[in-house]
């Protein structure tokens, strides 16, 4: 059974072993992307209801609990898919090369 992997780490050029790595991924399949958009809407849902809870209650402590609540919930799932479904082989530039190939 092959593994969909749904991001590409950055591997820096000349760096062997784990120093290889550089600081992020990029992604590779549509679930990649919706985890990004994800976390994006988690941030900014969590922002707009902050504000508005705050304008219009007052109850700033219910506005940071909610905002809270979907950074972390956005931002771990994220971490999570980053972790999981990262491929550890292929770089973001192999992937690119083979779709490259694939559109000629």
């Amino acid at each position: 059974m092959t593994t969909t992997y749904w991001f590409a780490r950055n591997i820096r050029a000349g760096h062997q072993g784990y120093d290889r790595y550089g600081k992020g991924v990029m992604p590779v399949a549509w679930q990649g992307q919706a985890v990004i958009a994800g976390f994006v809407l988690a941030m900014v849902g969590g922002g707009l209801s902050l504000l508005l809870i705050v304008l219009y209650t007052k109850l700033f402590p219910l506005g940071i609990a909610l905002f809270a609540i979907l950074a972390i919930a956005g931002g771990g799932t994220f971490i999570w898919a980053a972790a999981t479904k990262s491929d550890p082989d292929k770089s973001i530039a192999d992937y690119r090369a083979e779709r490259q190939k694939i559109s000629d």
